[in-house]
């Protein structure tokens, strides 16, 4: 009996040992608490999102003007619009459009996991994720991660921060709504 008891406690202590170090975030939501450290499993207390594994966020986060770097020097990158269709395409009443970029294929958040087969062949190439107010797109770019895709970047911000004044580079990819 106390060979099992001291077998039972010694694995508790190698788990609670091996828990030691790990680093916790909400699931990637867009709000601030997205860059709060926990150190503990469980739930984020501001979004309430679960907490995840820091190591899991497979992600990189640009600004806009590294958004803009990227897709001039990846042609090849997959530009991805995670908004309404109404949003992208500028004709939702409920909320404002602002713009896309060029050659963005638009899959709403809501129905990315349903239809990440759509994307599946572009698993090893670079994928650009944006969305209006930087909310949804580390939604869909951590998703994306987690199913596989390997070069997966979020722009902070969203299309709502762009300024085209003033940006070659958003003069040349970006098309704004009139207005």
């Amino acid at each position: 009996m106390k060979i099992v008891l001291f077998i039972l406690f010694s694995c508790i202590v190698i788990q609670d040992v091996s828990a030691q170090g790990k680093e916790y975030v909400c699931t990637p939501c867009g709000n601030t608490c997205d860059n709060m450290v926990h150190d503990g499993p469980g739930t984020c207390a501001t979004c309430h999102m679960k907490l995840i594994e820091k190591s899991s966020v497979r992600f990189s986060n640009l600004t806009i003007d590294e958004f803009c770097k990227r897709i001039a020097a990846n042609p090849n990158a997959i530009l991805l619009d995670v908004r309404s269709a109404g949003e992208f395409n500028g004709t939702s009443s409920e909320v404002a459009t602002f713009g896309y970029f060029k050659n963005a294929i638009n899959i709403n958040v809501n129905e990315l996991e349903s239809r990440l087969d759509e994307l599946e062949k572009f698993k090893d190439r670079e994928i650009l994720v944006y969305c209006s107010h930087s909310r949804r797109s580390p939604r869909a770019s951590y998703l994306l991660a987690t199913h596989g895709f390997h070069q997966v970047k979020n722009m902070t911000g969203g299309v709502s921060t762009l300024s085209v004044q003033g940006s070659d580079c958003l003069k040349e990819t970006f098309v704004a709504h009139k207005k």
